[in-house]
């Protein structure tokens, strides 16, 4: 019986993307860049938002770069309140409740950028503890926020069940020995597989999520 779940934020308990999109495009048009899905997924995605900038712009000096940061982080808190929850979440985490399970965050977000997403949500007690990448000195794909988290719950890995959006996510749930579930939300199944997710489902109303639940 699964005794704790584990959730990423961006992707996986909600789709914001989009919302992430539209507040790089904003911030990177000045210096010539135009942010579209394509170079999200392959420059941005997973990456905490100082290595997004240090990625795209390395010609930035420390001051500018952290204009840029502060800019970001403005333009998407005006946006948070855009959010909504992948299908299934509600009931998702009423059943793990229920059950008695933990229910953890484990993402490279910012601290302040999930709290904003996370209140948007109606969600922002509903998790204990919260894992930051940006924290414990290590980001996705490692699989140190993982162990963080495992370490903070007295769980074995075995016990638990990760849910990711990403192959970096999937990765490091992975790697510390966590069983993972695929959300595809803006990564093809099989990239999912192969990053190590045990099975794929487009939400969490899917009844192979509880299926997996009850093992």
């Amino acid at each position: 019986m699964t005794k704790a779940m584990f959730f990423d934020l961006d992707g996986t308990l909600t789709d914001t993307h989009a919302l992430h999109i539209a507040t790089w495009l904003e911030v990177l048009r000045p210096y010539g860049l135009e942010v579209d899905m394509s170079l999200y997924r392959e420059k941005l995605l997973g990456l905490s938002n100082e290595e997004a900038v240090r990625e795209l712009l390395p010609h930035l000096g420390d001051g500018e770069r952290s204009e840029l940061l502060e800019a970001e982080a403005k333009s998407y808190r005006g946006r948070a309140d855009q959010v909504g929850p992948i299908l299934g979440l509600g009931a998702l985490l009423k059943e793990g409740r229920r059950q008695e399970m933990g229910i953890v965050l484990v993402t490279n977000a910012p601290r302040e950028d999930a709290r904003r997403s996370l209140e948007a949500l109606g969600l922002d007690e509903a998790f204990d503890p919260m894992i930051f990448a940006e924290e414990v000195g290590a980001e996705k794909p490692d699989p140190t926020p993982y162990r963080v988290a495992l370490e903070r719950l007295g769980f074995q890995a075995g016990e638990t069940l990760a849910f990711e959006d990403s192959p970096k996510g999937v990765k490091s749930a992975a790697e510390a020995g966590i069983p993972v579930v695929g959300l595809v939300s803006t990564h093809a199944p099989n990239e999912l597989r192969e990053a190590g997710a045990e099975f794929v489902v487009g939400d969490f109303a899917d009844p192979a999520v509880y299926e997996r639940l009850g093992r």
